[in-house]
């Protein structure tokens, strides 16, 4: 795409029917251009372009669906950007149009990429991975020159010299080895860590190598010799990233600690601790003055440090962990959203922004809900917690207590009840005027994974890791029927409209109707290819909407009255769906870290399956 496009950010490079796309991706690596213009960040679903020096967005290089990015790099001239996607591909980018130049396919799961570099001169990238090999490639061509066995264990980072001519590779067999990087003759085995090589950086003029490990040190090498000069650091922490400073100064160390440590080059002394990241470091650079560190977390936030000073200079925000459940809010207006992040978010879908974010929670969000009001929201944790928000004030209310992580929520129609599933094996009810708890409905036998009342609070389901289904009376909590039939874990439960159908999805990778009035089963919807993590009825009924897991990526309609398969959406993984309360659109979040707002009439004509490709 052209980095000048004057779109805003949430609708570029969306695939068709998509409205708008909230959340960036969640991030996997970072890097600054050679002239230090851009910040590259790799994400889940592809590489965006910052300018480096506003923090603005310009441009998502994304190409194909489904795709991602683990990691980057420049060509040493900056024209060009190199990126490793999850499909163990790599694509060449043109950094100044934002053009897509080429992409090269890898040959097998046994090839699994974990780390590349790019020769000085552009013309070769160098790939190691899972199967301890060492492939050397032409980059223009995409052929592959030859290969070496590296290591007898995976191989987890490579670190080319500045002039080009050494390759450092680390390895879970805790050792170093240095190559030839021309001809792959192996040089020396660097022996002292105690666990796998993690990161790895050459010094600017070559002559050093800093290897940071699992074993919490950090070690200083002699790449003639092969010598161990020094440990630089112990009991650090684990260190998955280091980088020098352009003019060989200092080194920057980043790990599970949520801290950038610097160090002095020459003395080995740690100069500064930046902190202020609340997860572990998952990408550092420098920019190329040397005056500016930027780095990136498993916080989800890129964050610019003065390197003179040790100050904060800038945030960006946006990226977003693993969506776990979406839901509107009943006038259409907001969608609620909580993720892997621990954060419970509310976007403004007229604008497509992010409106509030909810710090309450001390784990990751495993399901939210609007009350009918609209005025509550309940949100549910791995901390064993249900808080209670209310939506104006962006405040929190009350926190009801579970005695195990929270799974699912659901609130009954037009009243205060608020059920709640656990993998404490039982279902709670729950008054959310007073926050006392009204019922205990026992009877499954593993983890309550899905809950949901009938349109008219009559009845509530519940569908468990004991592969049931059970309804209730959700006035008095009594049991009424045990639904049996999937081979696996029930994940998700949906009454139609009218309440005379229950659909679940499973693990068996299968979605059931059940007749609620007798309680007996109507169809088996087979398709899928790996576990159905959620259904959603349209409001009007017409509609059967199913989302699969990581080996069937696809989002199906289905025609609950037919029961046939109406249209397919190909290469999109998703944890969650919901319906707007008007059925005009779908909002669907996923493991990548975004939630994709669909328009319901595009969707069906493109993806219909007279369409289908």
């Amino acid at each position: 795409m052209n980095p000048q496009n004057p779109q805003p950010y949430t609708q570029w490079e969306l695939p068709q029917g998509v409205l708008a796309r909230l959340g960036k991706g969640a991030i996997a690596d970072i890097q600054y251009s050679p002239d230090g213009t851009r910040l590259a960040v790799a994400t889940y679903i592809g590489v965006w372009l910052y300018d480096a020096r506003a923090y603005t967005e310009l441009a998502l290089l994304k190409y194909g669906q489904d795709q991602g990015t683990t990691s980057i790099a420049f060509s040493r001239d900056g024209t060009t950007l190199v990126n490793e996607n999850r499909n163990n591909t790599i694509s060449l980018w043109d950094v100044h149009s934002g053009q897509w130049r080429s992409t090269m396919t890898f040959r097998d799961d046994e090839d699994e990429i974990w780390s590349f570099v790019v020769s000085p001169d552009g013309n070769t990238l160098i790939s190691a991975g899972f199967g301890g090999k060492i492939q050397f490639w032409d980059l223009h061509i995409g052929r592959l020159h030859f290969e070496i066995v590296g290591h007898a264990y995976p191989i987890t980072t490579l670190a080319l010299s500045p002039d080009g001519k050494i390759l450092a590779s680390g390895s879970n067999d805790f050792t170093i080895k240095l190559w030839d990087a021309q001809n792959g003759r192996h040089l020396s085995t660097l022996t002292g860590h105690t666990h796998n090589v993690m990161a790895l950086a050459f010094s600017p003029n070559g002559m050093n190598l800093v290897s940071g490990s699992r074993d919490k040190t950090l070690c200083l090498w002699d790449t003639t010799t092969g010598e161990k000069l020094e440990n630089l650091a112990t009991d650090i922490g684990v260190v998955g990233n280091l980088e020098f400073s352009p003019d060989g100064t200092f080194l920057a160390s980043g790990g599970g600690d949520r801290t950038i440590r610097l160090w002095n080059a020459d003395t080995g002394t740690e100069q500064a601790t930046l902190t202020g990241h609340k997860d572990g470091i998952c990408g550092i650079s420098f920019s190329p003055d040397g005056k500016t560190i930027a780095s990136a977390s498993g916080d989800h936030t890129i964050r610019f440090w003065d390197l003179a000073t040790g100050a904060e200079k800038a945030i960006i925000d946006g990226h977003i962990e693993w969506i776990n459940s979406v839901a509107f809010s009943p006038d259409g207006s907001l969608l609620a959203s909580g993720s892997d992040d621990e954060r419970l978010r509310l976007w403004d879908l007229y604008t497509y922004t992010e409106s509030q974010t909810l710090n309450g929670h001390e784990y990751l969000i495993e399901d939210v809900a609007f009350s009918p009001d609209g005025e509550i929201l309940a949100s549910a944790s791995q901390d064993e917690r249900i808080c209670l928000w209310n939506v104006n004030a962006g405040t929190e209310t009350a926190i009801l207590d579970h005695t195990d992580t929270v799974t699912a929520l659901a609130f009954v129609p037009n009243g205060t009840t608020l059920a709640s599933g656990s993998e404490d094996n039982v279902v709670r009810l729950w008054d959310i005027d007073t926050g006392d708890q009204l019922a205990v409905l026992t009877g499954h036998t593993d983890i309550v994974t899905t809950v949901a009342f009938s349109p008219n609070g009559r009845i509530l389901a519940s569908g468990s890791e004991d592969n049931t289904i059970r309804l209730w009376n959700a006035t008095t909590g009594h049991y009424l029927a045990l639904l049996t039939g999937h081979t696996d874990v029930v994940k998700a439960v949906a009454f139609s409209p009218d309440g005379n159908i229950l659909a679940s999805g499973s693990s068996d990778n299968t979605i059931r109707l059940w007749d609620v009035n007798n309680c007996q089963h109507i169809a088996t919807l087979t398709g899928h290819t790996d576990a159905v993590e959620t259904v959603a009825f349209s409001p009007d009924g017409r509609t059967l909407m199913s989302g699969g897991d990581a080996e069937d990526n696809t989002i199906r309609l289905w025609d609950p009255v037919t029961n046939q398969q109406c249209a397919i959406i190909k290469n999109f993984r998703v944890h969650t769906l919901a319906f707007s309360p008007d059925g005009r659109t779908l909002a669907s979040g996923s493991a990548d870290g975004t939630i994709l707002i669909w328009d319901l009439a595009t969707v069906e004509a493109t993806y219909g399956l007279a369409y289908s490709i």
